[in-house]
């Protein structure tokens, strides 16, 4: 499941939705709309989250995304930058994501890395929670 964080919906997020949903049809975006409600889904024992895609609206909201470091250490990480400002990107990789964007970019790219990370994960895998 890919878990989609984006605080508001503006332009970026809609694109980004809108080439994920044409490129990706078969894996359904699981959205969250605050930061609260993520880290509470990430602090379950079994959130079942394959990727986390989280399009970052600021720095403030970076340096809280940085706060909440030690629960997506363990996660596959794609990050959408809202522009190259070297302090976000400096933060950015503090979270080791596995992948940058910016907002300015199409998000073909986005979907195509998504994409290659669903299908090295099918794996057969014994579920760990029920």
């Amino acid at each position: 499941m890919i878990l989609f964080y984006a605080a508001e919906k503006n332009r970026v997020v809609e694109s980004l939705e809108q080439v994920l949903m044409e490129t990706l049809p078969r894996h359904p975006l699981v959205y969250c709309r605050s930061l609260q409600i993520l880290e509470q889904r990430l602090r379950r024992p079994c959130h079942d989250v394959e990727i986390l895609l989280i399009a970052v609206g600021d720095a403030i909201e970076m340096r809280q995304l940085i706060a909440m470091r030690s629960l997506l250490l363990d996660l596959r990480l794609v990050l959408v930058l809202p522009e190259r400002d070297p302090d976000i990107i400096a933060w950015a990789h503090k979270l080791s994501p596995r992948f940058l964007a910016y907002a300015d970019n199409g998000f073909e790219q986005v979907a195509a890395v998504l994409d290659k990370m669903l299908n090295a994960s099918k794996i057969v895998r014994f579920p760990m929670c029920q």
